[in-house]
């Protein structure tokens, strides 16, 4: 059975992992389930509880940082909930098409296309446009780090 929980706590820190660059997949959160699972699984011998919490604390830092920064830059520019909606529509459908990639080219592409039916002009489109790769780069490098430093010290920790 101990072997079970190892097999499904590696592949939540894979998929977790991978999940930093899939705003559908939860990375972070997964990643901290994968290492909890593996504590359990070892009887909190290597990774204890300190660690599960501290683990813990990093994740919300990273969701409090990927709201942050998507609030923060659609506020700063002035984003109307159209905006919002073709950006959440474009980001998912460039997603399924093209990817990583799609997903940033579908992102400015819905959020420009709404902010367009909301009434701006086309220049303050394209500027609510970055807006959305500013607050998705933004979140995307503190997700990498925080996600980095959590799985690096959980090898450090069982190696």
């Amino acid at each position: 059975m101990e072997n079970t929980y190892m097999v499904v706590s590696f592949a939540l820190i894979i998929l977790g992992v991978v999940g930093i660059f899939m705003p559908i997949i939860p990375g972070p959160i997964l990643v901290l389930l994968g290492i909890t699972i593996y504590g359990f699984a070892t009887e909190f011998a290597v990774v204890s509880l300190y660690w599960i919490v501290l683990f813990a604390i990093m994740t919300l830092i990273t969701i409090t940082a990927d709201y942050l920064a998507s609030f923060i830059t659609a506020k700063r520019f002035q984003v109307s909930i159209w905006g919002m909606i073709g950006m959440f529509v474009g980001g998912f459908a460039g997603l399924a098409i093209m990817n990583v990639i799609g997903l940033i080219v579908g992102q400015v592409a819905g959020l420009v296309l709404g902010e367009l039916l909301a009434g701006k002009e086309f220049i303050e489109a394209l500027k609510a446009g970055s807006a959305g790769v500013i607050g998705y780069l933004t979140s995307l490098v503190v997700k990498v780090i925080v996600t980095a430093v959590m799985v690096g010290m959980f090898l450090y920790l069982i190696l």
